[in-house]
């Protein structure tokens, strides 16, 4: 049985709206605990959806690259920012700058506002010049756009990173659904540069409970001069 470029595309399609839907729940959770693995489960389906559009295509690379996205994004990351959270005293996101109703109110009408603006884009690829997946750009930017929000409204350093993988997410499916495809040393130094960011991130954080015993950025308004 073989797997054609039509069920990839409607793979491509069911995996964006799974991010997008974790995406809206990370906007909302206040446990960090579970906002890592809901990450991780995004990375998962973005995971997929490459792997099936690499096998409907026979690109080897995007293979590669999928599971690449897998280890690194799904595994690897999780693990790291697991570990970090278990040396933090403060395991639950409080007093945000947006409660969890408000939150999820806006992930929300972000959705709605990045697929009223996108959906009759043309922009991207297709697997043989007639099919695409034609909701995954709108998904894969308001993905990008919920990032933000998470970021933004965050006070724990954790909680922040955790947006910033959100946003980068988005914008790995941005670029997938904009090309379908993205050469493996491409996948390689995004996965490189993002190791390296959590690594960096994983001292920087260590440092902070060092000397402050919290990671909240609230502390850091001291060192202003």
């Amino acid at each position: 049985m073989t797997f054609t470029p039509l069920e990839a595309a409607r793979l491509l399609d069911t995996c964006a709206a799974g991010v997008v839907l974790i995406g809206v729940l990370i906007a909302e959770t206040r446990s960090m605990g579970r906002a890592i693995w809901l990450v991780a489960a995004q990375a998962v389906l973005l995971s997929a959806a490459v792997v099936g559009v690499g096998i409907a295509t026979g690109s080897a690379h995007l293979v590669l690259g999928g599971l690449l996205t897998l280890v690194s994004r799904g595994i690897a990351v999780p693990l790291i920012l697991g570990r970090i959270l278990r040396a933090s005293p403060v395991r639950v996101e409080r007093n945000p700058y947006l409660g969890p109703r408000v939150s999820l109110i806006v992930a929300i009408a972000i959705v709605f506002a990045a697929a009223l603006a996108v959906d009759s884009a043309t922009l991207g690829g297709s697997f043989d010049g007639s099919i695409n997946a034609p909701r995954a750009l709108p998904a894969s930017v308001a993905e990008v756009l919920t990032g933000l929000l998470i970021a933004m409204t965050r006070r724990k350093g954790l909680s922040i990173v955790i947006g910033l993988l959100v946003f980068e997410n988005g914008l790995a499916l941005t670029a997938f659904s904009l090309t379908y495809g993205m050469p493996f040393v491409v996948e390689l130094g995004a996965t490189f540069d993002l190791l390296l960011v959590v690594v960096a991130v994983a001292v920087y954080a260590r440092r902070m409970l060092t000397v402050f015993g919290t990671l909240s950025t609230d502390q850091l308004r001291n060192l202003r001069g």
